[in-house]
């Protein structure tokens, strides 16, 4: 033990007597001043990536619904959609598809989209053909259709545009709306080459949340007369796509009655316009049917004004096509005459031969139309060859006459005009005040 605390109590005076370096105290401090900074640092960069994230956190939480809506804008459809659905596009409305069907020879259809409320089901698709010559390609609007559960519902209008290259059309498709109970639909196609037809079909889920907006329904009942018939405006509908006017020109009780007695009507033109604040609202389209309900109409126009005052439906004029069964004597050389049918005044001005042929001048005013004419003669009934020198002259007061000759591929000494169909216009300028809630 002795020995040991010896040796021990030696080694103690070596440490005693050591001495550390002047310039380590130096080194020392310099270490631990770049250990502290380097700490720092690393702390100050981990809150810098903290705060960003919760920066990109709060603009996404804030801003969702602006970037999903940019992010479900169609694109490449500002040629074929008015103002309105451009509006309707940029906020973000409608459904997105995206699904493509490749016929055999590589022509590819693609239903981007659907915009739907309660008037219309609008479609929009892109047809590509890589070989350069889309325009050949033969899609037509009669083939196009959605297949619902039991029932189709056909394409009424559509619009579209060929890009430079050749290569790529963009189409509008007004439909029908489907039924309310709709959910998986089915847009079917085809096309036409070669003298064969192939048909293309894209399924997809309709999403009604995705509906661009609600419908309001406003009762009119508005009666007029026009070509003794008593036309009702019924119903119109401010859908966000458009703005709908439905009425009806004769119920199935008149249109059978007129049926069996050949006195049948049949409406051709329906002339109205809607005012919104005292503006033209753009008429888009429209029609008349005939079918078990009687005839009734539909007339498109462009969605109302958000700020709406004042609302009117003018119905201007109303062309249709009438059975009227009524004969003329005729005479070669004649001396002008005038007849009266359905109140409208035609006036034959002259009756000659030409050549082999019978020719019959007449004069009426601009829209009185002889839509069915026959030559009786000496017996035998010869049908309209053709109508020539068509000539429009206008009075001082505003009238329009037109005069025309119509030809006949016969000639005899008794002759007896046959006008069994008669068309003509009849104004109206009736104005519908509609009242704004």
């Amino acid at each position: 033990m002795n020995k040991t605390e010896q040796m021990l109590n030696e080694g103690k005076a070596i440490l005693d007597q050591l001495q550390a370096p002047p310039e380590l105290e130096n080194r020392l401090r310099t270490a631990l001043i770049r250990t502290t900074k380097k700490r720092k640092e690393k702390v100050r960069l981990s809150v810098k990536v903290l705060i960003a994230c919760l920066v990109l956190f709060l603009v996404i939480s804030f801003n969702f619904e602006t970037l999903a809506y940019y992010g479900k804008k169609l694109a490449g459809y500002d040629q074929v959609m008015n103002g309105t659905l451009q509006q309707l596009n940029n906020l973000g409305k409608g459904q997105l598809i995206g699904k493509s069907y490749t016929f055999k020879n590589g022509v590819q259809v693609t239903l981007d989209g659907v915009m739907l409320d309660d008037t219309q089901l609008l479609a929009f698709l892109t047809v590509k053909d890589t070989r350069g010559n889309v325009d050949d390609t033969d899609i037509g609007l009669s083939s196009l259709h959605f297949k619902g559960f039991y029932r189709h519902y056909m394409a009424v209008s559509g619009q579209g545009f060929i890009n430079e290259e050749k290569n790529e059309e963009k189409w509008q498709y007004s439909f029908e709306p489907p039924h309310f109970y709709e959910k998986k639909l089915g847009f079917r196609f085809s096309l036409a080459q070669g003298g064969q037809v192939e048909e293309g079909e894209i399924v997809f889920e309709l999403d009604r949340r995705e509906a661009v907006g609600q419908t309001l329904r406003i009762a009119i009942n508005e009666v007029f007369t026009a070509h003794q018939e008593q036309i009702k405006i019924t119903n119109l509908l401010a859908s966000p796509t458009q703005t709908v006017l439905e009425g009806s020109i004769q119920g199935p009780v008149a249109l059978a009655k007129d049926y069996l007695l050949g006195e049948r009507i049949r409406p051709l033109t329906l002339e109205i316009s809607l005012l919104a604040n005292g503006e033209e609202v753009a008429e888009l389209g429209g029609g008349i049917s005939t079918n078990l309900n009687g005839i009734t109409f539909h007339k498109n126009f462009d969605a109302l004004p958000q700020n709406l005052k004042s609302l009117q439906i003018i119905i201007e004029s109303f062309s249709a096509d009438h059975d009227v069964r009524e004969n003329v004597i005729l005479e070669k050389g004649m001396a002008a005459k005038n007849i009266k049918i359905n109140g409208q005044n035609i006036r034959i001005t002259k009756v000659e031969e030409v050549g082999e042929n019978t020719q019959v001048t007449i004069t009426s005013h601009e829209g009185v139309i002889l839509s069915r004419v026959k030559l009786n003669v000496d017996g035998q009934v010869i049908n309209l060859n053709k109508t020539i020198s068509d000539d429009y002259k206008k009075t001082p007061e505003g009238r329009i006459y037109h005069t025309r000759t119509l030809v006949f591929s016969a000639k005899g000494s008794n002759l007896e005009l046959e006008i069994e169909r008669l068309t003509y216009p009849e104004r109206v300028n009736h104005v519908v005040e509609v009242p704004i809630r």
